[in-house]
């Protein structure tokens, strides 16, 4: 995987190298062209200037927030526990002749972690499904709106959510210091993935610059 992501990297650092140079070529060979050239003072000032703005995208709070639900979901052992459950009622029985794999605080963290989600979802239907709900825009749709906008974040909030209550109830999480650990525990394997983020958003913004007038 780590090898896969740095030819990721590598091919997108070459691919941002050749726009650059191309972009130069091309408004120097054709200058009747509708573009723009990153080597020119204009575009130097913006590739400079605007690569903060460029990063501060939603694509990254979506990357760091899923990164950590699904590392807390992972790490406090709520996937498994849920995973566990499903094989159970998948094969219509339970392990060890009848008695669940599950220890009884496993079973309490899981239901908690349960009822926590249905309570999102109610909240949620309560929020978009309803007349005039909340969530909604201005014009009484779904995408694009609020609810939209904040689909990822809210999902992986309540993920989070879940699995700490999981990890209390179940004893996974009995300290501050475990808490933290698995909070950061997604961010540490989605580290990987920044350089491609990074260096594949400054492609994409360097594109619409030299393209779009």
């Amino acid at each position: 995987m780590k090898s896969k992501l740095g030819w990721l990297v590598l091919v997108l650092l070459t691919a941002q190298l050749a726009l650059i140079l191309l972009s130069w070529v091309l408004t120097a060979a054709f200058p009747e062209l509708p573009i723009r050239s990153l080597l020119s003072s204009e575009g130097i000032r913006w590739f400079f200037g605007c690569f903060s703005d460029n990063q501060l995208s939603p694509l990254l709070v979506a990357l760091i927030m899923a990164a950590m639900a699904a590392g807390a979901c992972v790490s406090s052992r709520l996937y498994a526990a849920f995973r566990t459950r499903m094989k159970e009622l998948a094969h219509g029985k339970t392990a060890d002749g009848g008695r669940t794999a599950l220890h009884y605080r496993e079973r309490v963290g899981l239901r908690l972690a349960l009822l926590e989600l249905l309570v999102y979802a109610v909240i949620m239907l309560l929020l978009t499904a309803v007349p005039h709900a909340i969530l909604l825009s201005v014009t009484g749709h779904l995408f694009p709106s609020a609810f939209s906008s904040s689909l990822i974040p809210s999902l992986s909030s309540v993920l989070v959510i879940m699995s700490l209550s999981y990890g209390v109830a179940s004893g996974t999480v009995d300290s501050v210091a475990a808490m933290h650990r698995v909070l950061v525990s997604g961010l540490v394997v989605a580290a990987h993935l920044v350089p491609a983020y990074v260096i594949g958003v400054q492609l994409y913004m360097s594109l619409l610059y030299v393209l779009v007038r």
